[in-house]
């Protein structure tokens, strides 16, 4: 989509249908469409921006003509080079000119365009934030580069598109520290490593990916689990280590289908009544059987903290993405792997499992993701 932007900001200027022409001080002065061409590649090639190279421009034209002026009227040339553009801006034929070849142009208007030309896309009316990147890049190519700063820091970047990633570039003018962790990737572009990521960042220069592997969060049990999802999700991320054990291995309770939400019920209150916080992580269409199951668990609690306030927060994989909790019951990981489909949803998953901090209970009616099958057999209890 840059590419295409960058080629709506570039043919905007054309060659006039005909001559450009004026009399001063008894000499003709013009100027033919294939000179005003020459005029715009020169521009084009030498200018930062689209407003930059149209001032430039205005001054290249006058300076042909003046000296166009000079030769036929020799040392009857009285007019400096200021006199000279001041008789053409008269009655406001320079800037006719100019306005006719190098038309004044808004970023809104050239995202409206490149997107109308793209094949499948329907333009709507308003913007959203997926366009705020297009609009800045347009922006950026015809007022200049953005306010720029010395370091930024840039979180959860494997979320970003490479348009955010160019907009966030444009804004630095020394290192910029990227953090996040491609395997738990749920932006619109499944990045599969860095070098992915970093390709939308860096053009030149030294870049230096460091892998943070040691995982202080997550439990060995629960991390042991989720590991056989990561060749799958990130097959060039390198495994995390898990520092430390949990209170005890994961446990996976199987029901019949009939049975699941009660099940899960079931197992989020023995949580919930032990110390800490509790979530449960379920596909999106069984939050709301879950959350009139809960019922008093699922009331709010007194506190002076809102990321408290909730006795067990309802979620989905996506809306868990960065949380941790103390104790997680998770439902129907196939089901939350079919939501969003192939890697996503085996991301997905992989979010879910790694947000406990000290236990973890997987409530399933369905098969089990095959991923899963092997670390589970070990922690299964037997079918209710």
């Amino acid at each position: 989509m840059a590419g295409a932007i960058a080629a709506a900001v570039r043919a905007l200027p054309s060659s006039p249908d005909e001559l450009l022409g004026v009399r001063v001080d008894g000499a003709f002065l013009y100027l033919e469409p294939d000179g005003v061409g020459r005029l715009i590649e020169a521009t084009q090639a030498e200018s930062r921006s689209y407003k930059d190279a149209r001032e430039r421009f205005r001054t290249l034209l006058v300076r042909e003509l003046y000296l166009q002026y000079g030769e036929k009227l020799g040392g009857a040339a009285f007019r400096s080079f200021d006199e000279l553009e001041a008789a053409l801006r008269h009655r406001g034929l320079l800037n006719r000119w100019v306005d006719g070849i190098w038309p004044r142009a808004k970023a809104e208007q050239i995202v409206r365009r490149v997107l109308a030309a793209t094949p499948g896309l329907t333009v709507q009316r308003g913007w959203s934030d997926a366009d705020l990147p297009l609009l800045d890049e347009a922006r950026a190519l015809l007022d200049g580069a953005p306010k720029r700063y010395g370091h930024l820091i840039v979180d959860e970047a494997q979320d970003l598109t490479p348009m955010q990633l160019r907009m966030l570039a444009r804004r630095s003018v020394g290192p910029m520290t990227i953090l996040g962790d491609i395997a738990q990737a749920a932006g619109v572009v499944g990045y599969s490593s860095w070098d992915d990521v970093l390709g939308h960042v860096v053009t030149d220069g030294d870049v230096t990916v460091e892998e943070l592997r040691l995982a202080y969060r997550v439990p060995r049990q629960v991390m042991e689990l989720a590991l056989p999802l990561l060749p799958l999700i990130a097959p060039r991320v390198a495994a995390p280590i898990a520092y430390r054990d949990g209170d005890e291995p994961p446990r996976f309770v199987q029901v019949e289908q009939e049975r699941l939400v009660t099940a899960a019920a079931h197992e989020i209150g023995v949580e919930a009544a032990r110390d800490g916080r509790t979530a449960t992580i379920a596909p999106t269409a069984l939050l709301g059987d879950l959350d009139a199951a809960l019922g008093p668990l699922h009331a709010s609690q007194e506190t002076a903290f809102d990321e408290l306030s909730a006795g067990v927060q309802t979620l989905t994989a996506r809306a868990a993405k960065g949380l941790e909790f103390d104790r997680v019951v998770l439902l129907e990981p196939a089901a939350i792997v079919g939501e969003h489909g192939g890697v996503e949803g085996l991301r997905a998953l992989y979010v879910a499992l790694t947000r406990a901090t000290k236990t973890l209970v997987v409530v399933h009616a369905e098969l089990l993701p095959e991923a899963l099958r092997d670390g589970a057999q070990a922690f299964t209890d037997p079918p209710r």
